[in-house]
């Protein structure tokens, strides 16, 4: 896979996604998003992949959103694209694709408009003690939709209406972040990505289809009522009930040995 604007790569089942566009601030263009939609298709497939880690390149900007210089020559938005006469979004993140595996986003440096995105779909995101988080739409003239609707999934509605409706006069820095559960882990910048790696290693730990049941159980309940949720959860239990590592799992604590996981 050859890439330009992303840098992609795979080791000791951790896959490895960093948005590199470091003289842009990692906004992303066009070319990005068709990047992006390439490797989070290529994770959902992958079976050796059972983690992901997503961060930017440098230590200024995690991702600034859509790149505005590009939007203003083109006129056409990155994140949109015209399919049968209306403009359907891009699949940017994981859970725009479908992908259940696991994401750890590690925010180094500012995070604002588009590139919210990546906060607001990841399981666990942590942040370098230099990272800012805010957004601009209605400042440049843009309805805010996506981003605040996902965002009150994670953090207080009043304080997602205070930053979209104010724009880049209310930022959340590293503390406040962490305040409000934007994120659940302020470190020096130095010890970011090994942070984020040592989180991944120990979900490695764990029975991978347990893991990716779990989150899906977790996600796509959210798009239901209580009891809709519930009887979703209970056919992904169900489904998992079937698979080896399920019966692996029980055969290591009876022998208290660790388990030998397949993801079968």
């Amino acid at each position: 896979m050859e890439l330009k604007t992303v840098l992609y790569e795979k080791k000791d089942r951790i896959a490895f996604v960093t948005l590199n566009r470091p003289e842009r601030l990692n906004a992303f263009n066009t070319l990005m998003c068709d990047e992006l939609e390439q490797v989070w298709l290529d994770i959902k497939r992958d079976d050796g992949v059972w983690v992901v880690i997503v961060t930017g390149s440098g230590d200024k900007s995690f991702c600034t959103g859509v790149d505005v210089k590009e939007w203003n020559a083109t006129g056409e938005i990155a994140i949109s694209r015209k399919s049968g006469g209306e403009y359907a979004p891009l699949l940017i993140t994981a859970l725009h694709n479908r992908v259940w595996k696991p994401v750890i986003t590690a925010v180094n440096g500012i995070c604002c408009g588009g590139g919210l995105h990546f906060v607001c779909d990841t399981d666990i995101c942590i942040c370098s003690e230099n990272a800012t988080f805010f957004d601009t739409h209605v400042n440049v003239g843009g309805v805010a939709s996506w981003e605040p609707i996902g965002l009150t999934r994670k953090i207080p509605l009043e304080v997602v209406m205070r930053m979209f409706l104010m724009g880049r006069s209310e930022v959340l820095d590293a503390k406040r972040a962490l305040q409000v559960s934007l994120v659940s882990e302020v470190l020096p910048q130095k010890e970011l990505m090994p942070r984020a790696i040592k989180i991944a290693e120990t979900i490695l730990e764990n029975a991978p289809l347990a893991v990716w049941g779990t989150k899906k159980a977790t996600w796509r309940g959210l798009d239901f009522g209580l009891q809709h949720a519930l009887e979703y959860g209970l056919t992904i239990l169900q489904d998992n009930m079937k698979n080896e590592d399920f019966k692996e799992g029980a055969r290591a604590y009876v022998e208290k040995r660790k388990p030998r996981w397949k993801a079968k």
